[in-house]
């Protein structure tokens, strides 16, 4: 799915949308391409129709603080797709989610109770700490603060590098 950057009238960051969202924007009126584009190759080809990468709304909008969803997606992306106790990079499917305070203690579902795990260090620290299991955690687990900045983590480089310059200015 081809995503385009929504900027608000300031020309900051304010959320990612897909192509035909933009277009819709684009169509109404309630958006203008971000800057002028001379290279024709960055823009956002779907069938006959060319979209610009970046979007700036022509109005004043009040946004409100997006809160990070809680959840298996976000918490590999967060963690890079790396164990949290070995250190390897993994496939998403090949991981699991561990709770550093374990469950059967009571350990919460929350964003600094939960780090990506392999199966084999899973089984390894079994229902314990990893400090009663002698592991190590290679960073505490934490609850992402910028929810755009997150998001874009979860895009290749080659779509966000039109975005670059807007996130560095914001």
């Amino acid at each position: 799915m081809k995503k385009v950057l929504l900027l608000d009238i300031q020309s900051r960051p304010i959320n990612i949308c897909t192509w035909k969202r933009a277009l819709i924007l684009l169509l109404k009126g309630k958006a203008v391409p971000a800057r002028i584009l001379n290279n024709l190759e960055n823009m956002i080809k779907v069938e006959n129709i060319l979209i610009p990468p970046v979007i700036k709304l022509t109005y004043e909008l009040a946004v409100p603080l997006k809160e990070l969803p809680f959840c298996r997606e976000n918490i590999l992306v967060r963690d890079e797709c790396i164990c949290q106790y070995c250190g390897k990079k993994f496939q998403p499917e090949d991981l699991t989610l561990d709770h550093v305070f374990p469950k059967s203690r009571l350990g919460p579902d929350i964003w600094e109770n939960i780090v990506a795990c392999c199966k084999e260090c899973n089984q390894k620290k079994a229902d314990r700490t990893p400090k009663e299991a002698r592991m190590k955690l290679l960073r505490r687990p934490y609850r992402p603060k910028d929810y755009l900045k997150f998001e874009l983590k979860k895009y290749p480089e080659d779509v966000t590098k039109n975005w670059q310059e807007f996130f560095e200015a914001s």
